[in-house]
């Protein structure tokens, strides 16, 4: 394609072209014998005016036999000098100048047409400089050339002079040639240079895969040895001085080849620790720092003693073994044939430079061999990175699946570990409960520890469960505007239990002003729990507190603790799945679930979650909420009308209830069971929310209940006194005080059969459930709740409490009328001995047994209430009997405020005067006075059996008040107690001192009398 005559050569110092056409031919190297004038820069002037004795000198060649014929030293200065015959010149003509060591002037018939460097007689004045140039001459009808080049060399010991062919030509076609193998070789570096640089920013991106960072360098190396190698093009550019160009160039041609090996070595999967490869390392780095610290002569002198060349090869040859084994070894990738091919190129391009190094061959730089080499590397890293892309992609479908069984495994294996691990802690609690009198104290701690093991397992297993909903996005939120302020303390009541005799104390600082959010009010208990609970396990003493704030749109929730904090670095993972802080490594307690579940929670609210902390100084765990927009408040916060109201709790609002249509259709083809009497049912609601108590009015509207609202906990405490109520519902999220707050003040005065309790919360997991029982509740509702759930629940529990107080009822009227035989005994033996004394009290006597008989067995006693009339009656029959059995033994005093109507309990002062009578009084010899005092109060009536009978101690009391002391005095005042709890919220009061009398009332409020 570029083609260079040599058919014709110099003889003598003259070349004879004449009849050839310069502007139709090719370039012609003008190699032959060169007059030589050692020692003198001759001019034509010089040839002109003196003879001057000159040498023949081979061209290309050196000049050091000639120069210095006793040394053979290169060093020196010269003139070459050939006359070139032509026909007469029409065009312009060049000549290519290519390795002229190590400076260099050229004159064309006495003309300077370029100086590279600055030739001069001795080393201190010339200035050396190797590089490609041109020199023309266009003067026309010239017929002989006279072209004299004047030449220094004080750098390079061993070659000098002109060591490369010179060309020859039309200007025309020096330039083609010339600028083609410029351009070649700048096209080359780019390639080099770009397929450097993707691989570096690759190498940048997965810093394991180091045969990147291998090949960027062997591209960079190559592109520099390209440019600096053939036409010096990057002395073009760049400033350096001949002895850094050399250097730089040997030094790339060394390395490039020890590039080679590394990649190719990679590619074979050679062992990585190879002796002699560290050992070539070495030695080649030494090399390189020796070559760039010494002058251009120590430089030079690694060609000579082929210190160059020895190294230059060893990788070379390594590398063309290492390819044999890659050819003949048994290969599993396919791809393979790419890199061979890359190979190939590689050898036949290193073999290629090492021929051009001694003999010039081609006329411009030919890139195809190196170009081939990129075309297979290239092909190589695009089929395995897009066969890698496949493979990745089916792995990651194999992963995906694997992952989703693992996570179907892990649901399955929670589902399938939660049966059995109850029953462990079932078993485990029912071995404490029956056995811990015959267990010892550490067989009872190791119990215990089990059944907490076994509950932070259960915690651990709904983590797992939560994570595989998470990743399968099977959590769908049901978000409506909620009270922060509502929702925390009922999250701090269930995890009280932590910091029971521990110097921490829980709080929560949110203001009544905080707006609204819009969260799932079940997530955000589970938020909220998670943080405080992590809080806890990693707070010895302290404070942990909830606060709140407005920012950007957002309510930003604050879990600040006063614990053990954390580090940068383990504050960065703090949200990764299974990961734990030391100490909680320590300790063992979870599997690192909770902050990353928390933290897809606060995502999926659109909110994010962030943590602050310091070692030592404890942790500030913040997450932000989206505020409640106007359309999403709920109709008690935008004014609604009545019939707005009614609409919605026909529909029922998100957070309390949730009908879809199958269960519409069962509940009204369902029948809920009646009620054991037609007595109205008092109910008592509470939730801070307006609307649900709305929606709940509205749901038990045709259901027969009275229902009275409440919108806080407090108002609650003040209306169970008003009152007869027969099922308490708390919501469990309330400000102030929350439900299972106000279930524990609640059972201080109810036990759970004289007042059941149904909560209503936003979760049903185990520590929401043992909060709500362990604080008293009777049953629980998980919100969103069904309506007909609703009902049947609190049909059966309104049912059990008009059971037990049926059965109260009948309970005292079996035992009045189970008369103690020695009573009846004793009476009938009075009337008998009356009836020889005095018959008319005898028959006084049995009228009033007829009346105590009488009144003991009437149906009114198995009612709910009596007139007060229809009670003094049957403690008068009674207090005649007695008084005519002891005389004087018993003084009975009335005080009794006329005309009071009244109902009260059946059975409730009898009782009691009995009690008075038999225990108090007629237990010591002298007897005593037993006072009975039926008075109004200011909203009440009071009623008082006072006697000055023996007394006794306030453990006495407590047991007559107690359930298992029924059957053992009388009818029992715990039964007259009960009742009257159940009805009036407070029952019997207890006064005694031993030896100076007891004194028992009860008071009947007016409000509870209208109610009943």
């Amino acid at each position: 394609m570029f083609p260079t005559s040599d058919h014709f050569r110099a003889v003598s110092g003259v070349i004879d072209m004449r009849g050839v056409d310069l502007e139709k031919s090719s370039p012609f190297y003008l190699d032959g014998q060169w007059q030589f004038y050692p020692g003198k820069f001759i001019s034509r002037q010089d040839l002109q005016s003196e003879e001057i004795q000159f040498h023949n000198i081979q061209v290309p060649g050196d000049w050091g036999d000639v120069l210095n014929k006793d040394s053979g030293s290169s060093y020196g200065y010269g003139t070459y000098r050939l006359s070139i015959l032509i026909d007469p010149l029409k065009q312009p003509v060049a000549f290519w100048l290519q390795g002229i060591q190590a400076s260099s002037e050229v004159e064309i018939n006495g003309i300077a047409s370029a100086i590279i460097g600055k030739p001069a007689t001795n080393e201190n004045e010339y200035t050396p400089k190797n590089v490609s140039y041109t020199a023309s001459y266009s003067v026309e009808g010239t017929t002989e050339i006279e072209l004299l080049i004047r030449a220094a060399n004080f750098d390079e010991p061993f070659n000098g002079g002109m060591l490369r062919s010179i060309r020859f030509g039309s200007q025309a076609s020096i330039d083609h040639v010339r600028w083609y193998s410029i351009g070649f070789q700048l096209v080359t570096f780019i390639i080099m240079l770009l397929h450097g640089l993707y691989a570096c920013i690759l190498y940048i991106f997965n810093p394991q895969e180091r045969a990147l960072l291998i090949t960027s360098l062997l591209t960079l190396t190559v592109g520099i040895a390209i440019l600096i190698g053939h036409d010096n093009v990057l002395l073009l550019w760049l400033p350096f001085n001949y002895t850094w160009a050399i250097k730089i160039r040997i030094i790339s041609l060394l390395w490039q080849n020890y590039f080679i090996l590394l990649v190719f070595r990679r590619f074979a999967s050679s062992p990585s620790p190879n002796v002699w490869l560290r050992a070539y390392t070495a030695a080649i780095v030494s090399l390189s720092g020796i070559l760039l610290a010494a002058p251009a002569s120590w430089v030079y002198g690694t060609f000579d003693l082929r210190i160059f060349i020895t190294f230059y090869l060893i990788p070379f040859v390594w590398f063309i073994y290492t390819v044999g084994t890659m050819i003949f070894k048994k290969q599993t990738d396919k791809d393979v044939v790419f890199l061979l091919l890359t190979a190939v190129s590689i050898i036949s391009n290193l073999l290629w430079s090492i021929v051009e190094s001694d003999k010039e061959i081609t006329t411009v730089y030919y890139p195809i061999d190196l170009i081939i080499a990129i075309i297979g590397f290239s092909t190589y890293w695009f089929k395995k990175y897009f066969r890698n892309s496949r493979e990745n992609a089916k792995l990651n479908e194999q992963l995906k699946k694997a992952d989703k069984l693992k996570d179907q495994f892990l649901a399955n294996t929670s589902h399938e570990l939660r049966t059995p691990l109850h029953g462990i802690m079932n078993i485990a609690q029912t071995v404490v409960t029956q056995e811990r009198e015959k267990m010892n104290a550490r067989s009872v701690k190791d119990m215990e520890l089990l059944i907490t093991i076994s509950r932070r397992m259960t915690h651990m297993l709904g983590d797992l469960l939560d994570v595989a909903r998470l990743q399968e996005h099977r959590i769908v939120l049901q978000q409506e505007p909620l009270q922060i302020q509502s929702v925390v303390p009922g999250v701090i009541a269930m995890l009280k239990f932590m910091i029971e005799g521990k110097p921490i104390q829980l709080t929560m600082d949110i203001t009544e002003s905080m707006p609204l959010v819009m969260a799932d009010e079940k997530r955000l208990v589970q938020i909220l729990y998670n943080l405080l609970h992590n809080a806890l396990k990693y707070t010895e003493e302290g404070t942990i507190s909830v606060s709140a704030e407005i920012l950007d749109g957002f309510a930003v929730i604050h879990v600040s603790d006063t614990g053990a904090g954390m580090g940068k670095d383990i504050q960065a993972r703090a949200f990764l799945p299974y990961e734990q802080g030391s100490y909680g490594i320590d300790d063992g307690r979870g599997i690192g679930l909770g902050l990353s579940i928390c933290k897809q929670l606060v995502e999926l609210h659109g909110g994010e979650i962030t943590v602050s902390s310091e070692l030592g100084k404890g942790s500030v765990f913040s997450f932000g909420l989206p505020l409640a927009s106007v359309s999403n408040l709920p109709l008690s916060q935008q004014s609604p009308d009545l019939h707005q109201i009614s609409d919605r709790s026909e529909n029922g609002p998100a957070g309390l209830i949730f009908q879809n249509i199958v269960i519409g259709e069962l509940a009204t083809s369902l029948l809920l069971p009646p009620l054991l009497n037609e007595e109205k049912v008092n109910i008592l609601a509470v939730d801070d929310d307006p609307v649900n108590l709305n929606v709940l009015v509205g749901i038990l509207s045709s259901e027969p209940y009275d229902i009275t609202t409440a919108h806080s906990a407090r108002e609650v405490l003040e209306l169970l006194g008003t009152g007869q109520w027969d099922l308490l519902i708390a919501d469990v999220m309330m400000p102030h005080m929350s439900g299972y707050e106000l279930t524990q003040r609640v059972r201080e005065r109810y036990s759970v059969s004289e007042l059941p309790v149904l909560l209503l919360t936003a979760r049903s997991q185990p520590a929401d459930i043992y909060t709500g029982f362990a604080s008293g509740a009777n049953d629980y509702v998980t919100k969103p709740v069904d309506a007909l759930e609703l009902k049947y629940r609190i049909r059966a529990l309104t049912t059990l409490k008009q059971s037990i107080n049926e059965r109260l009822r009948m309970e005292a009227a079996y035992l009045q009328a189970q008369i103690h035989p020695h009573f009846l005994f004793n009476t009938l033996n009075s009337i008998m001995a009356l009836s020889d004394i005095d018959t008319d009290k005898m028959l006084k006597l049995g009228d009033a047994f007829a009346s105590f008989l009488r009144i003991s067995f009437d149906f009114l006693n198995t009612g709910h209430l009596v007139e007060l009339a229809h009670e003094l009656a049957l403690a008068e029959a009674y207090l005649y009997i007695e008084k005519e059995r002891f005389e004087d033994r018993l003084s009975i005093e009335w005080e009794v405020e006329p005309n009071l109507t009244l109902l009260l309990p059946p059975l409730t002062i009898q009782p009691l005067i009995e009690n008075a009578v038999k225990h108090g009084l007629l237990s010591q010899i002298q007897g005593g006075t037993v006072h009975i005092r039926v008075i109004r109060q200011d909203s009440s009536t009071l009623i008082e059996v006072k006697d000055n009978g023996k007394g006794m101690e306030q453990d006495k009391v407590v047991q007559l008040l107690s359930p298992t002391m029924k059957g053992k005095v009388g009818i029992g005042l715990s039964n007259t107690n009960r009742r009257l709890t159940q009805l009036y919220g407070q029952g019997l009061s207890i006064v005694s001192k031993p030896t100076e009398g007891t004194t028992v009332s009860f008071v009947i409020p007016d409000i509870g009398n209208r109610m009943i």
